[in-house]
């Protein structure tokens, strides 16, 4: 009887806990893929969410949903508990953090700022003098996985700042990632986002000069890529990209992408300016860069990154 009471307890304390945290008021700043993708998890876990972006239509389906919408970064911040920013670019972030509305004229008391997005080490850094500044909690979060993932709540979370901070949140990165790591101060869950992303770009320039080599000798491109998907000369997720490989190949592009050409430029420039910052070159990296640019100048910036692979073994030189 005795074992039975503290089973029951242990059993309404979890759950009146998991309802405390589910109470807290989520906001979201930014709905591009990866936002929207997130948010729909949220929801779907039934977190109250608010959001912010700056195309309000972007947020239609989120809203739809449930989520309320709030024109000034300044009105969502009074709203919520917990603030998810995950944007593409730093002008993007500039916005949320240092417009005349943004955090930056905002009180952060008893307010966290989990920040998603990919940017410099030193950018990230300022983003999280910032927010202490105004009074507020910063946990470094940058992501690794694509929209499925992040509907599915199977990202990968890389994470610097205070551990205390990131352990009392444990319930809600539960939800979002198959996987967090605390990686120490701040910078460093960035290091370590740069440093996954980095052999995944570069692969698809190396996949595509594979190609081009079978292509030169006369073997069918399909055919090619076929075998190069059943051997260990593909890449974990290569198989999940044959078809803008195809497309690119094909001249059949079409604009889709769960990560884009000109996404792919911006983490390489920020690759190579960690590392001039180090007194570093990647010379791998620089020659990848290469390729990119071609595509941009082609107007390819919104065809997923993987595409390369094919217009590298027939068009690119």
């Amino acid at each position: 009887m005795f074992k039975l009471v503290i089973i029951i307890s242990i059993s309404r304390f979890k759950k009146n806990f998991i309802k405390g945290i589910k109470m807290k008021k989520i906001g979201l700043c930014g709905t591009g893929k990866m936002g929207k993708a997130i948010g729909a998890r949220l929801i779907e876990k039934e977190y109250n969410l608010s959001i912010w972006n700056r195309t309000k239509s972007n947020s239609d389906d989120l809203i739809k949903s449930g989520g309320q919408f709030f024109k000034k970064v300044s009105e969502l911040v009074d709203e919520v508990d917990i603030i998810i920013v995950i944007l593409g670019n730093d002008d993007a972030l500039k916005n949320v953090y240092e417009t005349e509305t943004g955090f930056k004229n905002c009180n952060l008391k008893n307010k966290t700022i989990i920040e998603m997005s990919t940017t410099s080490v030193n950018y990230m850094k300022e983003l999280s003098n910032l927010v202490l500044n105004q009074n507020g909690s910063f946990i470094e979060c940058p992501v690794g996985g694509s929209t499925k993932p992040a509907r599915d709540g199977q990202l990968l979370g890389l994470m610097g700042g205070k551990k205390s901070e990131i352990d009392s949140l444990d319930f809600l990165f539960g939800h979002l990632f198959r996987r967090y790591e605390y990686l120490g101060e701040i910078g460093k869950g960035t290091a370590m986002k740069l440093a996954i992303n980095l052999p995944l770009l570069v692969y698809w320039q190396s996949l595509g000069e594979a190609l081009k080599l079978t292509c030169q000798n006369g073997i069918q491109f399909e055919k090619a890529l076929d075998i190069m998907m059943d051997t260990s000369g593909a890449c974990k997720v290569a198989h999940l990209k044959i078809e803008p490989i195809l497309k690119a190949y094909n001249n059949n592009l079409d604009g889709s992408s769960t990560f884009g050409l000109e996404s792919s430029l911006k983490d390489m420039k920020l690759m190579q300016e960690d590392a001039i910052k180090h007194k570093n070159h990647l010379n791998i990296v620089s020659q990848a860069i290469k390729y990119i640019e071609k595509g941009l100048d082609q107007n390819l910036h919104k065809e997923d990154a993987a595409c390369t692979s094919g217009l590298i073994a027939k068009n690119f030189s």
